[in-house]
């Protein structure tokens, strides 16, 4: 975590340009908490890029679930067809691979937010800034490591 140069507004206070162990503990908890936030938002931008692209990425899976549910037959459907044309695949494997790496992010972020919530949590039940820094490095490694390999962070 990053321990040098912080900000944060503790208690209507805005403590600005401390080091970590200077910090209030509960500054330090707050710290902590909002850099294990942050870790998981890059780490869900290195999944999935752009945050508009879910929803593209949504829409194929629905639409290759439900391509896959009518025994892949009938008109294959435009995001389906897309991968299709831009891979060389058939509809049948290109449904199947949307499905395959809708399921790998969606696991992702499942992981991603349980480290997530639990390294929070933990943060806040700490009572020295070692255990709450341990807590906070511990949470933003198991973040990086939860999406690599997956989606855009292959």
């Amino acid at each position: 975590m990053q321990k040098m140069n912080l900000n944060v507004v503790f208690d209507g206070q805005s403590l600005t340009g401390f080091q970590f162990g200077e910090l209030p503990l509960g500054a330090a908890m707050l710290v902590a908490q909002q850099q294990i936030d942050q870790a998981a938002d890059l780490a869900r931008l290195a999944v999935l890029g752009e945050p508009l692209r879910v929803v593209e990425y949504n829409v194929a899976a629905h639409e290759a679930r439900a391509f896959a549910d009518a025994d892949y037959s009938g008109e294959v459907p435009p995001s389906v067809q897309a991968w299709v044309d831009a891979a060389g695949l058939s509809a049948w494997e290109a449904a199947d691979d949307i499905l395959a790496k809708a399921a790998a992010w969606k696991e992702a972020l499942y992981k991603l937010r349980a480290i997530r919530l639990k390294g929070k949590q933990d943060a806040a039940k700490a009572t020295t800034h070692a255990a709450i820094e341990g807590i906070a490095d511990t949470a933003i490694e198991a973040i990086k490591a939860s999406v690599q390999g997956v989606g855009n962070a292959a």
